[in-house]
């Protein structure tokens, strides 16, 4: 998937690319049914690819990559805090199990900050702990603290995943 992405993203160009570098996290975040798809991990990596063999500015793919993070986050969040629990029982029924989920909003309220960085490293996790965020009422100040760190972090280390593989991947 990797090798197909990045040779459809160097044949739309930079704005292209930096588009996909910013949005499929942003997605993944904020509609946690798109990172089954494409996850944001794997578009950020594509986009050091990128970056590598100089199809995309290295600053301009770093910072696209974490504003996607951070905005999906944030929109993750305010649709966990608009629709609470109303927004799970949207979820298919077999998706639902009602004790993981109350385990899951325990923790988030027991970590706070501490399940917001580590969610961000975690594929799953990454999908579903914005959201779950928003429904446990986490302060939104505290929120975005954490959420900027952990992108801030996540970014860098995606990107650099991509530029370290893409000596093996030509363009």
């Amino acid at each position: 998937m990797l090798e197909w992405l990045t040779g459809n993203a160097a044949s739309i160009g930079v704005w292209g690319a930096l588009a996909m570098v910013l949005l499929v996290p942003a997605l993944e975040a904020a509609l946690p049914l798109i990172g089954v798809v494409v996850p944001g991990q794997t578009a950020v990596v594509a986009g050091g690819i990128l970056a590598y063999h100089q199809r995309v500015p290295l600053a301009a793919i770093l910072v696209a990559a974490l504003i996607g993070a951070v905005a999906g986050n944030i929109a993750g969040y305010l649709a966990g805090r608009h629709w609470q629990h109303g927004l799970l029982q949207r979820l298919p029924q077999r998706w639902r199990r009602p004790q993981q989920t109350d385990r899951a909003l325990k923790l988030i309220a027991r970590h706070g900050g501490k399940a917001i960085l580590v969610a961000r490293f975690t594929a799953v996790l990454r999908t579903l702990v914005p959201t779950l965020c928003g429904i446990s009422g986490t302060p939104l100040r505290g929120y975005l603290a954490w959420s900027a760190l952990a992108g801030a972090l996540w970014a860098p280390v995606c990107v650099a995943l991509g530029f370290a593989a893409a000596p093996a991947l030509p363009l």
